[in-house]
């Protein structure tokens, strides 16, 4: 799996020592982010930001309702309708929730097949089906000679995907975007087993569409298009194979590592589960352990890139997209500013937040 799954037994731990990699010669192309127009990710309003949240969760809900009927060509309508959201405006967004609201009432009054409780493996003939279906046309973009992956890191929480989702509008058209976490809505157990137990079925749907993901690499790849993507990268060795798959198919790579304290990257798991519950009577759910291991395993993994030049790119980002520090790699493979990625994003971690009272001055939060 691409994203936030647990850590597999004899994976490195955080703060482990991280596998050798030797360093790749470093790309003549632009960076992917310099193709924003701000040389960042956009703004958004805080009532874009949660207009667009719950148009994806009923989304993926109205997917997942349809893949457990076996409607797929409802489903492959609704997936292509919501490859389309990041690039709607607030009111079309707005109108988007109404109408998936109703959408998802109709497809939940026909009952579910009886698929017992067991959420099992995919057969291969239904993964390949699976990938056809909601990956295929979504990972097809233009191919470039020099293509690009940029893949924003971070723990859970800390807004990888709502940055990803921004950023992509503002870029070359043609470029495409992998978040793993959307893999879930495929499943056929899905929406079954979330009703059923969201938390338990949070990591059993995770494993089961899981396979989906080499897939969707090879596509990628194969593709040569510009890309976004995102993963906690809280080890080493999962840092290492991104690069290394990327390189290997000759890609630039550009690593963007979100600075997010882990009480609210903590609070944001609780908020967004409990959002969700509210509007598709499910939620996406990681235990705090979890959370804890990716948020002490990232600054080791900013290190080891850095220090490694394994990356063309790097960059901390605020959770708001604001670029705190970069650095890039010169035609010599060099670095052109002294490595301080991990102080950057360990800085940024331990800044207190500001809140703003109603008479409109900062005050440090309790």
């Amino acid at each position: 799996m691409a994203t936030e799954t647990p850590p597999v037994p004899g994976a490195l731990e955080p703060g482990a020592a991280a596998p050798a990699v030797e360093p790749p010669p470093a790309s003549t192309a632009a960076p992917l982010l310099a193709e924003s127009p701000t040389g960042g990710v956009p703004p958004q309003t805080e009532g874009r930001r949660l207009a667009g949240e719950r148009a994806y969760n009923l989304f993926s809900a109205a997917i997942g309702a349809c893949t457990a009927r076996g409607l797929r060509d409802r489903a492959a309508d609704l997936l292509a309708r919501e490859a389309r959201l990041p690039f709607l405006t607030t009111d079309e967004v707005e109108r988007a929730d109404d109408d998936l609201t109703r959408t998802l009432t109709g497809l939940r009054s026909a009952p579910v097949p009886d698929a017992g409780e067991e959420v099992g493996p995919l057969p291969a003939a239904d993964a390949a089906d699976l990938f056809d279906l909601g990956l295929r046309d979504r990972l097809t973009g233009k191919a470039r000679e020099h293509p690009r992956l940029l893949l924003f890191g971070g723990q859970p929480g800390s807004g990888k995907s709502t940055l990803q989702r921004l950023l992509l509008p503002v870029l070359p058209e043609g470029t495409v975007s992998y978040d793993g976490d959307d893999l879930m809505r495929l499943s056929p157990d899905y929406e079954r087993a979330m009703l059923r137990d969201d938390r338990a079925a949070s990591r059993a749907v995770a494993a089961q569409v899981g396979v989906l993901h080499a897939s969707a690499m090879e596509h990628i790849r194969s593709g040569r298009v510009d890309v976004l993507c995102s993963h906690p990268l809280g080890r080493a060795d999962w840092a290492a194979e991104w690069v290394r798959g990327f390189r290997e198919a000759g890609y630039r790579v550009e690593v963007a590592f979100l600075a997010v304290h882990a009480s609210v990257s903590r609070f944001a798991i609780v908020d967004r589960y409990q959002r969700s519950r509210e509007q598709q009577g499910f939620g996406r759910w990681l235990p705090e352990h979890l959370h804890d291991r990716f948020y002490q395993g990232v600054p080791n993994t900013v290190e080891f890139l850095e220090t490694h030049r394994l990356v063309d790119s790097l960059y901390v980002l605020s959770r708001e997209g604001e670029v705190l520090y970069a650095n890039h790699l010169d035609a010599d493979g060099d670095w052109r500013a002294e490595p301080f990625g991990r102080i950057a994003l360990e800085a940024q971690r331990g800044r207190r937040e500001l809140w703003h009272p109603d008479d409109g001055e900062p005050r440090v939060a309790p």
